[in-house]
């Protein structure tokens, strides 16, 4: 994985918790959780980008739980995918995303479902379809089921929320009433009046200094890593020259 492990997983004392959970599919089903409008009203004040990047830091938190049992190496490079996504859109390969049902495995099981919920997510994120916050909740109930101790992932989740709110702006909420075609150049996930600014993954680290920091610079740095490694979940640079992307692959010059 090019992305260094933030550091508020390095602290997080997940990794080496045993599997104390089910894994069927009647648990693959609770796992998700039910309507939580207090949840589901914190989320509806990020902007769809920063609910992708939100998809993005809760697979790192399922890759991270399952690492000392199942280094899931396909995990890894879907989540830089959607790190990726949640800057433009047009650099993931929604359609190579197939990933295998498991219906059986309480340890591959959950990492599948996640992986399956990137490409929900991904689907109706171009559409502006205000269900991306209820998948979200869904992602975050499903990475606590498989935590037995929990502390860590809530204190996380519950500090990161209202830390996003003032990065997004339009709300899921506001944008979800816009029209995608009123994007500018027509390309789904390039227009911040609709889609919000991108936000840095550094934005999902509680504890750093997010006020005084370079936020072009910090995009731009993950976009260069992420594309370092080969990845089939992401367009090539020649994919997308070839499809019309103007500017730089993998750079980040601002809004």
């Amino acid at each position: 994985m090019s992305l260094p492990l933030p550091p508020y997983l390095q602290a997080a004392p997940i990794a080496g918790l045993p599997v104390a959970h089910r894994w069927g599919p009647g648990e693959a089903m609770s796992a998700f959780g039910n309507t939580h409008r207090t949840v589901e009203g914190h989320l509806a004040h990020l902007s769809f980008r920063a609910l992708l990047g939100l998809a993005a830091a809760l697979g790192e938190w399922m890759h991270r739980r399952f690492e000392h049992l199942h280094d899931d190496h396909e995990m890894r490079l879907a989540v830089e995918a959607m790190w990726a996504a949640s800057i433009d859109i047009r650099y993931l390969k929604v359609d190579a995303m197939q990933f295998p049902q498991d219906t059986a495995s309480a340890i591959h099981g959950p990492l599948q479902a996640l992986k399956w919920e990137f490409v929900n997510a991904a689907d109706i994120y171009g559409e502006l379809d205000f269900g991306l916050v209820r998948y979200l909740r869904g992602d975050a109930n499903l990475v606590n089921f498989t935590l037995p101790d929990n502390k860590a992932f809530q204190a996380w989740f519950k500090a990161v929320l209202p830390r996003l709110a003032p990065l997004s702006a339009p709300s899921a909420r506001d944008a979800a009433h816009g029209d995608p075609d009123d994007a500018s150049d027509g390309q789904a996930g390039t227009d911040p009046l609709l889609w919000g600014t991108p936000v840095p993954r550094e934005a999902f680290d509680p504890a750093f200094p997010l006020a005084t920091a370079d936020r072009v610079a910090l995009i731009d740095t993950l976009l260069a890593s992420v594309s370092a490694t080969p990845n089939p979940f992401l367009r090539t640079p020649a994919e997308l020259a070839a499809a019309g992307f103007h500017g730089a692959p993998y750079r980040y010059t601002g809004p």
